[in-house]
């Protein structure tokens, strides 16, 4: 398609390669770090034209909603019955969120230091979570934690 994409900091991407689409991922800067997630999600249906769309979302406490089904709330488009929200939290800070029966969960942990149900886990650290009807997260310092709810296996 030609196209060539920088991705700054707390940005995120998507895209739907298709066949015959090759791409590539590489740290532009010879002298600063590159701390990148690259994340595969199957989708529903095959035949899915090529596509691609980024997007930054504004720095906010909280929780946003980066990729849905549906485009909700200003997401990225996903070809999946799943949904992916950054949620950043504060020192102290605790949020919940109920899981639908059969939901699976995925948190991976971006920076800072959490407990997930009583879990302690750091940056780069990741849970999968199922059979829980709940979960609580709770900030032992800023953190940024991704959640992916996930469809029944």
């Amino acid at each position: 398609m030609g196209n060539k994409e920088q991705i700054p900091a707390g940005e995120f991407q998507i895209m739907s390669a298709g066949t015959g689409v090759s791409h590539s991922e590489y740290n532009a800067s010879a002298t600063e770090p590159l701390h990148l997630y690259q994340i595969w999600i199957i989708p529903e249906c095959t035949g899915i034209e090529p596509r691609y769309d980024q997007r930054r979302f504004p720095d906010v406490q909280g929780r946003q909603l980066v990729l849905s089904p549906d485009a909700r709330e200003g997401s990225l488009k996903v070809y999946q019955d799943m949904t992916l929200s950054r949620w950043v939290l504060a020192a102290g800070e605790q949020d919940n969120v109920a899981i639908d029966a059969g939901r699976r969960i995925w948190i991976q942990v971006v920076k800072g230091y959490v407990t997930v149900n009583g879990q302690a886990v750091t940056t780069s650290d990741a849970l999968a979570i199922w059979d829980e009807s709940a979960l609580t997260i709770e900030a032992s310092s800023a953190a940024e934690v991704l959640l992916f709810d996930l469809p029944p296996v």
